[in-house]
């Protein structure tokens, strides 16, 4: 069964021990765990071209397009030659898209899914990209406005509404004027960091899924949480916890999307682990746990991949990060009415 809409969740630097952590603390908190809830539960190995090391550039690349490309590289191949955007196959097969993220909007995830360049410091190069694509839908942060290649806050808006309408802080979906015209939302630098943030990360993911379900069309919708990769490459451990907390809020949203509709396909993983996390602890201070770090940087470690709902079976066959760009791609271009070929 093919899905009607599709959900990717990308935790940005989560890894094994990140969701090790997450895990002992929903059981120390007697609480249900939302990894319990997912039909597959695998991993992938998160890498460049080049080797079992990458960065969110690349391994977004090959998630988005199946095609294993090089440090840096968005949405190109190790030539520089563009490659077709997930974005745009989606759009081409009638589904709306829209991305969602805790990071600035060009940031390396979400500028893979729709955009071809060299290096994520491109930013108004992206910008201008991310206003001439097919978006249906852009929230995420402003980060660094004026400096090197970021447009000042009034050109960074004024390129957004050449495509979007802006929603003003209130994110009131009910004031859209056009119901026809994209729509974007964006916040200040570090705005939408956790729980206690304003608006957070569940709350914009509740959002654009109210907005995609009502257009007359099926949706894929990208949602990034990109706090794991800068708290682990910081080495903060609190801040961690509370990045954790905000992941499995969005999670638990999402799965009561998925369960409600059963005709969405809902797909959590990692673009690669960041600081080489631990919970370590010695015998005598048994069942209290220290978290150490073994670098600020990515490491090789493979990464948690989950899947629940239509197709969701397909994952179990995955090994490495540009697979699940073979299946996406599978599964937005295949034809509904058809027994079309699976792509292992």
């Amino acid at each position: 069964v093919l899905p009607e809409n599709i959900i990717f969740f990308v935790a940005d630097g989560f890894g094994f021990s990140h969701l090790s952590l997450a895990m002992m603390t929903l059981q120390s908190e007697n609480k249900t765990s939302v990894w319990n809830a997912f039909d597959i539960k695998g991993w992938h190995d998160a890498r460049s071209v080049y080797g079992p090391l990458t960065d969110s550039e690349a391994s977004a690349t090959a998630m988005f397009t199946g095609t294993s490309t090089n440090f840096g590289h968005i949405g190109i191949d190790i030539n520089g030659d563009k490659l077709e955007s997930l974005c745009a196959i989606a759009s081409e097969n009638q589904f709306s898209t829209g991305i969602v993220t805790d990071s600035y909007i060009w940031d390396g995830t979400p500028a893979a899914f729709a955009t071809h360049t060299t290096n994520e410091d491109n930013a108004r190069d992206i910008l201008q990209q991310l206003a001439a694509s097919q978006l249906d839908l852009l929230i995420g942060e402003l980060e660094d406005l004026g400096e090197d290649e970021v447009p000042e806050e009034d050109e960074t808006l004024e390129i957004l509404r050449t495509r979007f309408q802006l929603l003003d802080q209130s994110l009131s979906i009910k004031s859209i004027q056009d119901k026809t015209k994209p729509i974007a939302a964006v916040f200040d630098e570090d705005q939408v960091q956790n729980l206690d943030s304003s608006p957070n990360l569940p709350q914009l993911t509740d959002i654009a899924l109210q907005h995609l379900s009502q257009l007359e069309s099926p949706f894929f919708l990208l949602v990034e949480c990109e706090e794991m990769d800068a708290a682990s490459h910081e080495n903060d451990s609190k801040r961690v916890f509370k990045g954790l907390k905000s992941i499995e809020k969005t999670i638990a949203g999402i799965q009561q999307f998925v369960e409600q509709d059963e005709k969405t396909l809902f797909i959590f993983t990692s673009d690669h682990e960041t600081g080489g996390l631990a919970a370590i602890s010695d015998f005598d201070e048994y069942p209290n746990l220290r978290l150490k770090w073994a670098t600020e940087d990515h490491t090789a470690e493979v990464v948690p991949l989950f899947a629940k709902g239509p197709g969701a079976e397909l994952f179990s066959e995955v090994t490495r990060n540009r697979d699940i760009g073979v299946i996406i791609k599978y599964l937005v271009q295949a034809e509904r009415d058809s027994e079309e070929q699976e792509p292992f």
